[in-house]
């Protein structure tokens, strides 16, 4: 009698948690596009403009890790290996870290300075390095994308997300952007240890690097986000402020993305709401 009470009890606590789902409104997401997806089956939670192209800016990076990380996971690559700055990694515009040519970085220094800082001239040194130059690290890159069945409106025409020189930017949609994060962290999970870091050290010279994403600040209790260990931000004037991020909780990860909102705060609130619907809408905790 008693184990039959606690299982219809068990079964009303778990039809009112369904019942109680549906009641969760859908943000109301401020960017040109956006896209929530469940990391484990690619389902898609919610989108707006999904489909469209845009500049991402620097989340283009993602693929640029990608590459990297496949160099280093089929032994082409090293962390430990050292690269030689030349007079292009030094002439890269936006944010880069301060070297200059001739310094030698190992692998893991402009990897990490890239990931966690946005560093564009650790990028450029780094598809220089594997590819030769940045055109033929970009072909790579145009490559992976058909490779990974990213669609056709998405390419990319260097390994920063910066304008080139006939001030054209890449072009991605928010779903490829999630496809290619959610590629990145089923085949290199381990990369997160790294996306995740508030700062980083360079072994280089000890300069202190800190995180574009706000969201893993723990005293701006504004945009922190306890559960987010990544991804990648993105801005110029042409894109906006856009963020692709990844949290988990419990057995669930998903993937958001955001495109050109309003400002470096905007991106990372829009992403809060995102991943605060995903979580309490899709996921059901153990009871």
């Amino acid at each position: 009698m008693k184990r039959a009470k606690k299982t219809m009890i068990f079964i009303l606590i778990l039809l009112l948690v369904y019942i109680a789902f549906p009641f969760i409104a859908k943000p109301d997401i401020d960017a040109k596009a956006a896209i929530l997806m469940d990391a484990e089956s690619g389902k898609i939670l919610y989108s707006i403009n999904e489909d469209t192209p845009l500049a991402p800016a620097s989340m283009s990076k993602i693929m640029t890790e990608y590459i990297v990380l496949e160099q280093i996971y089929t032994g082409a690559l090293k962390w430990n290996d050292t690269i030689m700055i030349n007079a292009t990694t030094v002439d890269s515009e936006g944010v880069k870290i301060d070297v200059e040519v001739g310094d030698r970085l190992s692998v893991k220094d402009l990897f990490y300075a890239m990931v966690v800082s946005s560093a564009n001239n650790a990028a450029v040194a780094l598809a220089e390095h594997i590819a030769g130059s940045e055109d033929q690290f970009t072909q790579l890159m145009n490559e992976m994308a058909k490779q990974l069945e990213l669609s056709p409106q998405t390419y990319f025409v260097n390994a920063t997300g910066l304008a080139d020189e006939n001030n054209e930017e890449s072009r991605m949609t928010a779903l490829d952007v999630a496809k290619i994060s959610q590629q990145l962290l089923e085949k290199f999970p381990d990369v997160v240890s790294i996306t995740k870091l508030e700062s980083y050290t360079l072994e280089y010279d000890g300069t202190v690097l800190t995180a574009t994403n706000k969201m893993l600040d723990p005293n701006d209790q504004g945009l922190y986000f306890e559960s987010v260990d990544g991804l990648k931000t993105g801005f110029t004037n042409l894109a906006g402020y856009s963020f692709a991020g990844t949290a988990e909780e419990g057995n669930k990860r998903l993937i958001s993305v955001v495109m050109g909102t309003g400002s470096d705060a905007d991106r990372f609130r829009e992403t809060k709401k995102l991943l605060s619907f995903g979580f309490n809408k899709f996921y059901i905790p153990f009871i």
